[in-house]
């Protein structure tokens, strides 16, 4: 797993189910299929997650995801390998990533 710069973090919130406070993390990478999410909370490979997060001017509310692999640091936080499971939040995404990051 890759690490940004600090300055390139997103912070997200992470719910895991509805009768469960919301977690906190920050997205270190991100692409229209996936992201990679780190968080001082213990999460198993497999579970799903709903993550709520902006990136320029828009607000992605829910975008639901699989935690494909999970390592802990030496730090004590988790690093998260997420998959994007809903195409039509996928394609929203990607044409967000594409307005902020324009070539």
């Amino acid at each position: 797993m890759s690490r940004n710069k600090a300055e390139t973090y997103i912070p997200a919130l992470a719910k895991t189910s509805l009768d469960m406070p919301p977690l906190w993390g920050r997205l270190i990478s991100l692409s229209p299929g996936g992201a990679e999410f780190l968080s001082h909370f213990e999460l198993p490979a497999g579970r799903i997650l709903a993550l709520t997060f902006e990136l320029g001017r828009a607000e992605f509310p829910d975008i639901r995801a699989r935690i494909k692999t999970a390592l802990r640091d030496g730090d004590g936080y988790y690093n998260y390998a997420l998959v994007f499971i809903d195409q039509a939040q996928s394609a929203l995404l990607r044409a967000a990533l594409i307005e902020a990051n324009p070539k």
